[in-house]
């Protein structure tokens, strides 16, 4: 089964806005055994649009379309498919709910067989829409299940499923991948990925539910972070079972104030550093009597970094305040993903240490 994808909007074609729903769209349906035959980007115009359609009709099962659809001005679908109507045999379906917004769907099949779907194309009202029509574009397709992975990309994640990789849809989020498999084949992906694998939807969700599982308190103390870690153990609801705070240590003499890091571990390692990243720690135990923590010390950049400590360098320790691991890790990405990989692997750390330890409130 065939399928082809029509971005509408001029913005995109001006360099305005970024495309945000191609990638998802292709992904949901390549795990449905759908394959992709074409992309086009037009602008709003629907004699344009019905002129795709028709041109992409004979190569396409199915033709996804988003953009144009709406209360807005640049409103192109409704004129688009009254032009489809006339003078051909086209079947209108029930239109496609929209749980997040106003403008409802439309689901049409053209005399050839192919169907055509339209959706709005604002990305959270098209993906909200879209996940609950994809299984029905492809009946015999089988069920799909969601595995979050963090710590390996997309690239990655494909040459370690050999075989399997193309059965697969890949959706990059914020520094984590969802992938979306066939439901038969769930165990044996995630025996492949083994731990990268995550329990949960996302690798907060999977931190959340060991931490209850395990009857564990945690607390954070952050320098490159800035805060991050604990912004994300909280956006799980509630987080205030386990997570008990965090100090934002960026400066060193906060550091040896509020984290009784000795000075002069700073002095001779430099804060970003092993033993600096190892105090963090302890101390943030010593002050919130938490069972298990994380402590980061980084460059997160553009500025800061040497030939010693290049941006991107961090220091992670996660663990107890006796027996914790400390790692160094090096990342290539601007400032802000570099805040948010070092923050998630901090997370992903210290799931790894309980699982290891099995760690757990006696």
């Amino acid at each position: 089964m065939k399928a082809s994808i029509i971005i509408t909007g001029s913005e995109i074609l001006r360099g305005m806005r970024q495309d945000l729903l191609i990638q998802p769209f292709s992904s949901m349906m390549a795990s449905r055994g759908i394959a992709m035959s074409q992309i086009r980007i037009i602008g709003d115009d629907p004699e344009t649009l019905c002129e795709a359609i028709l041109d992409l009709e004979p190569d396409s099962n199915v033709i996804v379309v988003t953009g144009g659809l709406g209360l807005t001005p640049d409103d192109t679908t409704h004129s688009a498919v009254r032009e489809l109507q006339a003078g051909r045999r086209v079947r209108m379906n029930l239109e496609i709910d929209n749980p997040v917004g106003s403008a409802q769907g439309i689901d049409l099949e053209l005399e050839s067989g192919t169907r055509v779907v339209f959706f709005p194309g604002v990305p959270a009202e098209a993906l909200a829409m879209f996940g609950n029509v994809v299984d029905r574009l492809n009946p015999g397709a089988s069920s799909t299940v969601e595995i979050a992975v963090f710590g390996l990309r997309e690239v990655e994640i494909a040459k370690r499923l050999g075989s399997l990789a193309g059965s697969c849809g890949y959706l990059p989020k914020d520094m984590e991948v969802s992938l979306i498999v066939p439901r038969e084949i769930e165990q044996e992906i995630r025996e492949i990925l083994g731990a990268h694998a995550l329990e949960g939807g996302t690798l907060n969700a999977t931190l959340a539910d060991q931490l209850r599982r395990k009857g564990l308190t945690v607390a954070t103390a952050e320098s490159c972070t800035g805060g991050l870690i604990a912004h994300l153990i909280t956006q799980v609801p509630g987080s205030s079972v386990y997570f008990l705070g965090s100090v934002v240590a960026y400066s060193n003499d906060l550091k040896v104030s509020l984290l009784k890091v000795p000075g002069n571990l700073i002095t001779r390692h430099g804060a970003v550093s092993r033993e600096v990243a190892s105090s963090m720690l302890r101390g943030i135990l010593e002050v919130t009597g938490a069972d298990v923590g994380m402590a980061t010390t980084g460059i997160a950049g553009p500025s800061g970094g040497s030939d010693e400590k290049p941006v991107g360098t961090v220091w992670i320790a996660a663990g107890g305040a006796d027996d914790h691991t400390v790692r160094e890790f090096h990342f290539p990405f601007d400032r802000q993903r570099n805040k948010m990989i070092f923050a998630k692997t901090a997370l992903f750390l210290l799931r790894s240490y309980i699982d290891d330890k099995d760690v757990h409130r006696t």
